[in-house]
């Protein structure tokens, strides 16, 4: 990630790709329901219809029609704990990592999700999500897909390599 990117999300509106959250999830100590809501965020996204990584703002307050406004975090989630909880969890790996950012002189937390083969689902019911249940981003909200939603997911491959796209470094 980068500012002039970051800068860039900050006037997009929430969708298939983007979200805004004004607070940090609650991870640590929490219950299963408490964390099964960044689960659920991560496996929609995963799951979603894009051609290009989807991004979880973290500390960010969405502002409709404008730019949203960087208001920042007091705590971060790391990011090998996460993948732990997250792929301990699902039927195969989640690709996606959290990254502490700092923008404006704030700590934000960015989740940053790469297109992936598709579909993600839960091995196992956890908190208030359903075992075997796919969940998809639509639009900017988080729903079950429908089963011919799940059958027409596949492999999103990189275009002449036959492999999954990974993050670029920076």
């Amino acid at each position: 990630m980068h500012d002039q990117l970051f800068e860039a999300l900050l006037f997009e509106a929430e969708g298939s790709a983007l979200d805004f959250k004004r607070d940090q999830y609650p991870f640590y100590g929490a219950t299963d329901d408490e964390k099964s809501e960044l689960l659920k965020d991560i496996l929609a996204f995963a799951n979603g219809w894009r051609r290009d990584n989807a991004y979880i703002l973290v500390g960010v307050e969405d502002a409709q029609g404008g730019r949203s406004r960087v208001v920042g975090v007091t705590t971060h989630l790391k990011d090998n704990d996460l993948q732990q909880f997250v792929n301990s969890k699902t039927q195969r790996a989640v690709v996606f990592r959290y990254i502490p950012y700092e923008y404006e002189g704030k700590q934000l937390g960015i989740i940053e999700i790469p297109v992936q083969p598709r579909p993600l689902y839960l091995q196992r019911a956890f908190g208030r999500l359903r075992a075997q249940t796919v969940y998809v981003r639509q639009g900017s909200a988080t729903a079950v897909a429908t089963p011919d939603e799940v059958s027409h997911m596949g492999a999103l491959l990189s275009p002449g390599t036959g492999r999954v796209p990974s993050f670029e470094v920076e």
